[in-house]
Formats: C-alpha cells, structure tokens, sequence
C-alpha cells in the first residue's frame, strides 16, 4: 500500500505541529536548487505544478541544466523555463530578493534561475549576457575539467585556472552568486579565497558522514566558505547524503545536525536539488550513458531506490518537522529554511 505524502511526514505531537505550521507559514521558506522542469529530461504537467504548489516554499533556486557546456543550449533552455514561468497562474520570474518578499507578501511563488554550469567556455563577455538572460547564480564547474578548473570527480585536483580567477572576478562584477557545488576541492578553495563576495555550497553534504561520494564537502571546504561568509545548502539526493540500503529524511537532518555543529546555522540553507520523478533511475540512465564511468568517478553507488520523507519538493514541510524533532531553536529554523538565503541574495545580487 502506497503511503500519502502526509502519512510519510515525521510524527509529531500536536502542540509541535501547530509549530511547525507557524513556522512554515510566516517564515521564508527557499530552497537553493531546485529542479522543478526535470533534470535529466524535461517535463511539465499539471501534475508537476500543482505539486510545486504543494511544496508551500516561497522561492526556489530553478537549475538550468547545460552540461554540454552549450550557451546557444543554455539560452534555449532558460527561454523555455522563463516562458512557463509567465504563463503558469501562481508563479513568478524573480530576479532579487525584493522580489521574493514581493512574491510571498501576494502569496505567489518565485523562481529564480541558476546556470549549471558554467557554458560561456572562453568567452567572459557572456556573462553580462547571462545575467540579461535572468541567472543569478552560476555553477563554476561540474564533476569535470574545464576551461575554468576540475571538477570534483576529476582525477586532478588543480583548482582554478587563470580564466577561472577571471570569471570568479566577472561574476562578482555582475553580481550573481558563485555556486561550488560540484567543484574540486582546490578549485573550491581558490574560488573562496578569490572570490569577493561569499560563495555558496548551495546543494551539498558533508563529506565525514559519507566519504566516499565525492560530491559532498570536507570539513576543510565548509570552514572556509563560512570564514567569508558563504553558505551551505544541504542537498536530499538518494545515494549521495548516504550509501545505506535505506536511506530517508534522516540522513538529510543528519548532515543539518553535523553542518551545524561544525560552523553554526547562520551559514546552513536548503538546497534539495531533487525532482517529481525518479531520480535514481535518473542517474542510472547517466551512469549506462557514460558505461558506469560516472559512478567509479564520483563515488556515489546506486544502492537505495529513494530518500524516503523526502522524496520530492513537495515534502518540504517535513524538513521544518525534522528540525522540530531535532530540537533547533524557533530562530535557527528560520535561518535554515529561507532567512540566510534571503540574506546572502540581497548582500550578492541586490
């Protein structure tokens, strides 16, 4: 028997639901990389947006999946995700954080747009373009080498090139965010230390909780991004957070509890970086394209079928039951859910 999204929710005594419920409704509620349109494959539906709505967020961060590397792709992409945006009753194109709380105080829904990655290769003057275009923040690298500097899953780890260093410097020009996430470590490092605004981890983990899997965070990565002010989105990716059998909203809140512990909440966002649909089969269909060499690159192995609790964007509500459970504070739940995201948009982007 399939469960319902309210059934698979954290239980809770009715004193904390009604705070969870306060909480959810009154605060800004952001999550720093989403996939609404798809991942992999694109996809719409009625369904899909009334399950968008369902999520109760007040913004998301969408991802504008290039990884070819392809701006004439990129520009096709973002064009079809802003013109759904428009028509879609309910949403909203949002570019600052004015806009967000624009959106919220009208009870609408805004999206904001995040290239991933980078795919103006040599040519720097695209990033004014991108920036017309609607990004307001950009992925410097994806799991391998660029023209701007390795990737976490790359066999190197060289960091930034010279271009690198001059795209960081470009970005903070335009005033669009810096996203790491799927960055080398020293190409990471570099970006930080270059970097003249705080970087974001905006969909991660930490590595100490599951070190094989590259793509989550040292502890030596997570210092240094909050040492400058930057911030920490921790992702829901099946696999990824954990390599047990069964995995579920716990394992999520465990790398809350240990981000949290190592460089305090005031640098902690919600990056969940999931979809409406599968995504494991999703990275088994990249793992059959690339003849498995994904996997043995990144180190995440495909061993449980889902995350449960925290599926799909729409359970989102159960991340403010868990750190309920988890005890935080009122005022640190506010911070994780949406007011540092808010705050680190208005300080980058305007």
């Amino acid at each position: 028997m399939q469960l319902s999204r309210e059934e698979r929710f954290i239980k809770l005594d009715s004193v904390e639901i009604e705070r969870v419920k306060e909480i959810f409704e009154k605060n800004y509620t952001i999550d720093m990389h989403t996939h609404f349109f798809g991942s992999i494959h694109f996809k719409w539906t009625p369904e899909i947006s009334e399950r968008v709505k369902q999520s109760g967020i007040n913004a998301g961060f969408e991802a504008v999946p290039c990884l070819a590397e392809d701006f004439t792709e990129t520009t096709a992409i973002i064009g079809q995700y802003r013109s759904i945006v428009e028509k879609e009753p309910g949403l909203v194109s949002a570019f600052t954080a004015a806009d967000i709380r624009k959106a919220k105080k009208e009870g609408i829904q805004a999206i904001l747009y995040q290239l991933e990655p980078w795919s103006g290769r040599r040519n720097l003057d695209l990033v004014d373009v991108a920036y017309g275009l609607g990004f307001r923040m950009i992925l410097l690298t994806f799991n391998t080498r660029t023209y701007i500097g390795d990737g976490c899953a790359e066999k190197t780890n060289a960091g930034l090139s010279y271009l690198g260093l001059e795209l960081v410097e470009r970005l903070n020009s335009a005033g669009i965010l810096i996203d790491l996430s799927h960055c080398g470590i020293q190409t990471s490092l570099d970006a930080i230390e270059h970097s003249k605004d705080p970087c974001l981890f905006n969909h991660t983990g930490a590595r100490a909780l599951n070190p094989q899997v590259k793509r989550l965070r040292t502890d030596e990565e997570l210092q240094a991004i909050t040492e400058k002010g930057g911030m920490i989105g921790i992702s829901a990716i099946p696999n990824q957070l954990s390599s047990k059998l069964e995995q579920s909203i716990e394992d999520h809140l465990n790398h809350i509890d240990y981000v949290a512990d190592l460089v305090g909440t005031n640098h902690m966002m919600i990056g969940l970086d999931n979809v409406f649909d599968d995504q494991v089969q999703n990275h088994k269909e990249m793992d059959k394209k690339s003849k498995g060499l994904n996997r043995k690159r990144d180190g995440m192995v495909l061993v449980a079928p889902y995350i449960y609790g925290l599926e799909a964007p729409d359970e989102w509500e159960n991340i403010v039951r868990g750190l309920v459970k988890h005890g935080y504070s009122d005022s640190d739940i506010k911070k994780i859910i949406g007011e540092n995201a808010l705050k680190i948009i208005k300080q980058v982007v305007g």
